[in-house]
């Protein structure tokens, strides 16, 4: 740890706070931790070097922190007076008050500021308000472009709802999106720094042009929004195009360059209709690239039904993720090798305040397209693992438990790191967990996807392609990725009775267990389809015919029962 720039050493507060402090890594790891700590907790400093932060909490405590906290931390840089139960020595169970704070060292680091539930002392202020004030600096740095100064996308869709200037003329707000146009020659002709020039150019042209309340951002390479409360909008996207087209200075070159302008109107009263309307004005972008180039194209004002409903939806899922309205359901899965219970399934399930039970088909592809089911992902995956160490502590054999992961979630960078860090705060053996990734998640081959997957199979997570032979190039990845499972679709079981049906997933299980990977049918619902796989070779089956999907209690249930087997 070092010194912040306003003087306070983290250092000398760390060791001298009369309350406990941890110092853990961006994955969770705990790099160290105080005397207080240890006296209050009665746990051994070197005992927990290296381990996860997450170890330190209940497991109730652990799926709100993984799932509600660190998001909102990695957002907002602090996250002030949670309640938790801290596991002391002999799993003594201590409430406390807990501060967190991402510090900016190097590597940065985060601090957490736990302490007995009472009330804080003169030093104990003293070293959160040096996390605020770090915070502080960290959230504005967050919301801001590096190189230009101008908001990035998240400080600009909050500066649009923190705006009065800008709410109070909803829905009339006018959104430009400004792609450069073949802005890659300039860079590759030139070099990084003459891109730079250009950029640094652009952004102080829009800021001459328009003040405040205007709102500027940098959203992508050579992407810049400009949010307007009340606009013109011919002569404002005129304006934009003359601006950009404008001669240039860049490595002591004039150079011109020109623009293609997405323009959007609509209303910013949520997170989810600023988002909204900025999706309608990237749109209008590519529809100005696409006919031409060098020109602006408006895109339709956000007032359809459809896209109104969605951003309703939108703000419904993202209470349901911070009002206990999500749920996991689980579908025993039978071992036809063994007769025997192979795991379960967590199938998600929301319980709709008023709308009742909303299936998956409800909300997921909404939640897919806005980035909130990476929320949910982690949700699923933590309550999964914290769900699957109660059932195992009571199973006869040990029961796998499979949990679905968006492509998007598997292309995050830290979504290897998020598994290992719920895992570790658990002790669950990570060969019980399989992660079912979709073939859709695996198409792009993104250099991200592979490095999760294969972080992934090193911890010892199972790894299974869900609907598989309902994608592309299916073969090539059970030869490039490291597989451990395939599934076979409902759609190839349902034509069974067929001879080309019977085909299909005959050449699926020659062919995975070829590779010795296993193979896991779906929608089984007839005996005569469960002796048919049977018969087939196929490994491991689930459907009605075997068991509903059933709620945490329940499965408990089943299984005292013996996990009764199908007729």
């Amino acid at each position: 740890m070092t010194d912040d720039p306003n003087g306070f050493d983290f250092e000398a507060l760390f060791r001298a706070a009369p309350v406990g402090a941890v110092v853990a890594a961006a994955d969770g790891t705990i790099l160290d931790v105080n005397d207080r700590f240890t006296s209050w907790t009665g746990l051994d400093h070197d005992d927990l070097l290296g381990t996860s932060f997450l170890r330190l909490l209940t497991v109730g405590d652990r799926i709100v922190f993984s799932t509600r906290t660190a998001p909102l931390l990695e957002l907002a840089g602090h996250v002030p007076e949670i309640a938790v139960t801290v596991l002391g020595a002999d799993r003594t169970r201590l409430p406390a008050t807990l501060d967190a704070a991402q510090v900016m060292t190097e590597p940065a680091v985060t601090l957490f500021v736990l302490a007995p539930r009472r009330q804080r002392s003169v030093e104990e202020a003293q070293l959160i308000s040096a996390v605020h004030r770090a915070e502080a600096d960290l959230e504005r740095a967050a919301r801001r472009d590096a190189l230009t100064g101008l908001l990035n996308r998240t400080g600009l869709v909050h500066a649009l709802t923190d705006s009065p200037s800008i709410v109070e003329h909803e829905p009339a707000v006018g959104a430009f999106w400004i792609g450069l146009d073949h802005f890659r020659v300039v860079v590759e002709s030139l070099g990084h720094a003459a891109g730079d020039d250009v950029l640094n150019t652009l952004a102080q042209r829009l800021r001459d042009r328009f003040r405040e309340p205007a709102l500027l951002g940098r959203v992508g390479g050579d992407e810049f929004v400009v949010v307007l409360p009340e606009t013109a909008l011919e002569e404002d996207a005129d304006d934009i195009l003359a601006l950009v087209a404008e001669p240039m200075m860049a490595d002591d070159l004039e150079i011109v360059v020109s623009a293609s302008v997405g323009v959007a109107t609509g209303g910013v009263g949520s997170l989810e209709a600023a988002d909204a309307l900025l999706r309608q004005a990237s749109a209008g972008m590519y529809a100005a690239k696409a006919a031409g180039r060098n020109r602006w194209k408006r895109s339709a004002a956000i007032t359809d039904g459809a896209a109104v409903d969605e951003i309703r939806l939108l703000g419904e899922i993202r209470a349901a993720l911070t009002g206990d309205e999500l749920r996991l359901e689980y579908q025993p899965q039978l071992d036809l090798r063994t007769g025997r219970l192979h795991g379960v399934e967590a199938l998600i399930r929301w319980n709709h305040p008023t709308r009742g039970a909303v299936p998956p088909s409800g909300f997921i592809d909404v939640a897919e397209k806005s980035g909130l089911i990476s929320q949910i992902g982690t949700w699923a995956c933590a309550t999964a693992i914290a769900q699957a160490v109660e059932l195992n502590s009571d199973a006869a054999v040990p029961v796998q438990v499979s949990v679905n992961i968006s492509a998007r979630q598997l292309g995050e960078p830290r979504f290897a790191g998020t598994v290992a860090s719920l895992l570790g705060a658990t002790d669950l053996n990570p060969g019980l967990l399989t992660l079912e990734i979709t073939e859709t998640g695996l198409i792009t081959d993104a250099p991200q996807v592979r490095e999760n997957l294969v972080a992934l199979h090193e911890q010892g997570v199972q790894l299974s392609i869900d609907d598989f032979g309902t994608g592309h190039a299916s073969i090539a990845y059970l030869n490039d990725f490291p597989v451990d499972e395939i599934k076979i679709d409902r759609s190839y079981v349902d034509r069974l009775d067929s001879p080309e049906g019977t085909a299909i997933v005959v050449s699926c299980i020659e062919l995975a267990h070829a590779l010795s990977v296993s193979v896991v049918a779906e929608g089984v619902e007839t005996a005569d389809q469960l002796s048919r796989l049977a018969e087939l070779g196929c490994d491991i089956v689930q459907g009605y015919h075997y068991s509903r999907p059933l709620s945490p209690d329940a499965l408990s249930g089943w299984l005292a029962k013996g996990g009764p087997l199908p007729r």
